[in-house]
């Protein structure tokens, strides 16, 4: 087989089509890991929940991992559903847990926010990135 035969049989995929389809299944995967995550704080009292529980570690995971995706660009059409003061909320937390310590953080606010507010951020970006096949 010859280069022009060889050309004449290769059709290119759309690139552009098959990532942001690929980003999306990436995308719903990892929020529902982060929901599991949740789902195993939720499962702990509140009593137990302090710096040194593994609820705790599982809670800053939460708010790591979910903050992480606002930071990929391929994930931005997807994220809409979050409003500008959650995206900051989540963003804080997130850095109050990987830089400044446990020490300054609120733990009433810190389970309330992963145990309440979280699942509530997470259903609608579930729902805003679902393919049509899913909704």
């Amino acid at each position: 087989m010859n280069d022009a035969e060889s050309d004449q049989r290769f059709t290119p995929r759309p690139r552009r089509a098959a990532a942001r389809s690929h980003d999306r299944e990436n995308l719903v995967e990892e929020l529902q890991a982060i929901r599991r995550r949740v789902q195993m704080v939720s499962c702990t009292s509140r009593d137990s929940f302090h710096d040194g529980s593994d609820a705790y570690d599982v809670a800053s995971m939460v708010i790591i991992r979910l903050a992480a995706l606002f930071e990929r660009p391929e994930f931005t059409s997807y994220l809409t559903a979050i409003t500008r003061e959650e995206r900051l909320a989540i963003a804080t937390t997130r850095n109050i847990a990987a830089h400044t310590g446990y020490k300054s953080m609120n733990d009433d606010l810190f389970w309330a926010a992963v145990t309440q507010r979280v699942p509530e951020i997470l259903d609608r970006l579930i729902e805003e990135s679902a393919g049509p096949e899913e909704r």
